[in-house]
């Protein structure tokens, strides 16, 4: 995982606002040129805290460049969110491709043909056309595991013979959660991958964790939870890894890396992966 993933939310919005990645996808429609991410709220001074700092926030998230897509979601249209104190939100750019007769994962949405370029879906059993620039929404509960809501905000931007290409952002409200450290654990299958950003006080917890903040030390940031025998402290982009159960039947895997720290808090950030039911 490079540096890029210590402003994983604000990369978001890099990804989606900014369009400043590298070369356009194939057959995407050409963008004009973006001002620089550092004109963007709060990013010029998350940049100056992360010398060598790049935009790979893609790679991370293992999806393609999005920048020559035009009139993508943004995470600012996802609805507004209050989070009770035993749930976490996680939340995204995404892209897919849908073969036909599938599912897109965690909703309702199935792609059941293709025409002379025009693809058809079944919404809720509900059929609806799209082409290259309409939309792909969903609001829900996420199928076979309680207490878990999912949205989508899609914007289809190529239909094949064969199948759709999608890109836009996505969210995850998970309730119950009830961490427990497991570092012997390994996700099965193919986890969903959203980025993740907290911080902690001294005594408190990163939220979806057990690892937490002692305080500042001359090694860095002593972090509480680490396993008996293993060195506790980090200090400015070092890596910290928490995998284990967030909730009893809901493996995950946390990446992260040390955004910045001092005597009241340190910020972490990076990427979450969950093993979701299909």
């Amino acid at each position: 995982m490079k540096l890029c993933a210590l402003a994983s939310s604000l990369l978001i919005a890099l990804t989606l606002l900014s369009a400043c990645f590298g070369p356009d996808l194939p057959g995407a429609p050409q963008m004009p040129q973006l001002p620089s991410p550092r004109n963007l709220p709060g990013v010029e001074e998350l940049l100056d805290q992360l010398p060598g700092f790049d935009l790979d926030l893609l790679g991370e998230l293992e999806l393609p460049d999005l920048s020559g897509i035009a009139d993508l979601p943004q995470l600012v249209e996802l609805p507004s969110l209050d989070v009770d104190g035993d749930a976490i939100a996680f939340a995204g750019p995404t892209e897919m491709r849908i073969e036909i007769g599938e599912f897109i994962r965690g909703t309702d949405i199935q792609l059941t043909g293709i025409v002379d370029g025009r693809a058809q879906f079944l919404f809720s059993g509900l059929r609806a056309e799209r082409i290259a620039g309409d939309s792909l929404d969903f609001d829900g509960p996420w199928p076979n595991i309680a207490g878990v809501d999912y949205l989508l905000r899609l914007r289809v931007y190529r239909v094949t013979q064969e199948y759709v290409r999608a890109a836009g952002v996505h969210r995850l409200l998970i309730e119950g959660i009830q961490p427990i450290h497991q570092p012997a654990m390994t996700l099965q299958g193919a986890p969903l991958k959203l980025t993740y950003t907290g911080s902690a006080s001294p005594g408190s917890q990163f939220n979806g964790t057990t690892f937490g903040y002692i305080g500042q030390a001359e090694q860095g940031a002593e972090i509480s939870g680490i396993p008996s025998g293993d060195f506790p402290f980090r200090k400015t982009g070092d890596s910290l890894r928490w995998q284990g159960m967030l909730r009893p039947d809901l493996p995950s895997l946390f990446e992260l890396r040390i955004v910045n720290y001092a005597e009241s808090s340190v910020q972490v950030a990076g990427i979450v992966s969950l093993q979701l039911p299909d």
